[in-house]
């Protein structure tokens, strides 16, 4: 009898927590909750899921209020309370189960905590926190997320697929002169997202992308115009590492200005260009073998596609050649066997993260809190130190003006006439998008993410005092 009142009085505590909290679609948390920043993400072509961090005035516990939508109906989800705030490190379904990796500090000390929740029954399970010390980047894929950690003394990699325990790998270096730690050098490994467009990609030295158990690295030497490569596998316990393989795309003696490598397909596309010059090179990354070289110059002009706005070679590398300016290129695969090279140019304050949804909500937090210390000292917005998290927001998106060109590549890695095919992966302007929504003053504390064909974000509308989760549709 005591236990069957124990669970009748959880069951009603829960309940007054979550209960009442979604009125005609609208999201109205009780005035106790003190909102800090929302979260979203995909989960298919219809549904997404929405998270709001606030804090607790009351129990001084922070709490994240979880909602399921199917682009008709929002489903409340049991909230996570702790007693420091959390962040979203990454994120994976599936079948019915979510599971949230939500990092937090404590007494200067990193953790992480995985939170399973089952999309169609509504349960929520917390596993025990677990160190997070030494993080270094994850990679996410629909089913799984990797995360990869560098100390003085190893690299480690950990892997969570759908809801299983976690597994590791690691790699002990056998001192400070380690090949492999040298390779990374205090270099900070940005992740290449490949299932989606890339339109511009990393301009950072140290690149990685993700495929089945393997992470191949590039590391760009732009001095002699070389990109290494280094291939990490975790299939067990300890990772097995290739040899680093070094692949030279220099001009003669001279070398190029600029150089920059994008991997697709076991292929290494790399790029060099000065004021007057500039080629591709395509290898063949297993069997080091080159396929092809493309220059960039008149030649090619009747092989250039995808941008009707595009200037010529000679102005392009003219501008691509500025000291402001450093050089791109990205590899997307198309509906048929063969890819579009896409050759681009961004300035240097450009920076590419993998997980651009969450370094645009930092950037709101900070861009919100900026704007509240100039109306309280009554100053002009644009002054002071530069937040670390804004740069990224601001230029980790399409650019305004089209200054690129495409090719397109067969799997030998020559060109092809044909006109461009449709990519695998929709190219969106995510910014235009997004700035719909925040310039129009009706909304803040701002998420978003893109689902198939439609662009959904949450956001608390001032006008019905409490959050709203709205679809757009793409527009081609």
């Amino acid at each position: 009898m005591k236990r069957f009142l124990i669970v009748v009085f959880l069951t009603l505590f829960i309940c007054k927590i979550s209960a009442n909290t979604i009125i005609n679609g609208v999201i109205k948390l009780p005035k106790h909750f003190k909102v800090e920043n929302t979260f979203s993400g995909d989960l298919s072509d219809n549904k997404s899921f929405h998270l709001v961090f606030s804090k607790n005035k009351k129990n001084k516990q922070y709490t994240v209020h979880s909602y399921i939508f199917d682009g008709e109906n929002i489903e409340e989800i049991t909230p996570l309370e702790n007693e420091k705030p959390f962040e979203v490190v990454s994120f994976h379904q599936l079948n019915n189960e979510l599971t949230l990796l939500l990092s937090f500090e404590k007494k200067k000390e990193s953790f992480l905590k995985k939170v399973i929740v089952n999309i169609e029954t509504k349960e929520v399970s917390e596993n025990s926190p677990i160190e997070h010390e030494d993080y270094s980047a994850s990679f996410r894929e629909g089913n799984r997320s990797v995360l990869l950690y560098e100390t003085d003394e190893k690299l480690l990699i950990k892997e969570y697929k759908g809801s299983k325990d976690v597994s590791f790998s690691e790699f002990v270096y056998a001192g400070k002169k380690d090949e492999i730690k040298k390779y990374f050098n205090d270099n900070s490994l940005i992740p290449i997202k490949t299932n989606e467009f890339v339109t511009n990609g990393s301009t950072s030295a140290l690149r990685g992308y993700l495929k089945d158990k393997t992470i191949t690295i590039t590391k760009e030497k732009e001095d002699d115009n070389t990109t290494e490569v280094l291939a990490l596998n975790f299939k067990n316990s300890s990772i097995a590492f290739s040899k680093i393989k070094s692949f030279n795309n220099s001009n003669g003696d001279k070398g190029f200005k600029k150089s920059t490598s994008y991997i697709n397909n076991n292929k290494l596309f790399q790029l060099g260009l000065s004021k007057k010059l500039g080629k591709i090179k395509i290898t063949d990354i297993q069997s080091e073998k080159k396929l092809n070289t493309i220059n960039l110059d008149a030649s090619l002009v009747s092989k250039i596609k995808g941008n009707k706005e595009f200037q010529g070679i000679e102005n392009f590398l003219k501008n691509a050649g500025k000291n402001k300016y450093n050089s791109t290129i990205t590899v997307n695969k198309t509906n048929t066997n063969k890819v579009r090279v896409r050759v681009d140019y961004v300035d240097t304050s450009y920076n590419y993260h993998y997980n651009w949804w969450w370094h645009h909500q930092q950037f709101m937090m900070w861009h919100q809190q900026q704007m509240m210390q100039n109306i309280q000292i009554n100053v002009p917005r644009g002054f002071g130190p530069r937040q670390p998290n804004e740069v990224p927001f601001e230029t980790a998106t399409i650019k305004k003006e089209k200054r690129f060109f495409e090719l397109l590549i067969d799997t030998n890695g020559l060109i092809s006439d044909e006109d461009l095919p449709e990519t695998t992966f929709k190219e969106i302007d995510k910014k235009k998008y997004i700035d719909r929504v925040e310039e129009s003053k009706t909304f803040k504390n701002i998420s978003t993410c893109f689902l198939e064909d439609s662009f959904r974000f949450i956001g608390y509308s001032k006008k019905l005092k409490g959050f709203i989760i709205q679809t757009n549709k793409i527009k081609e």
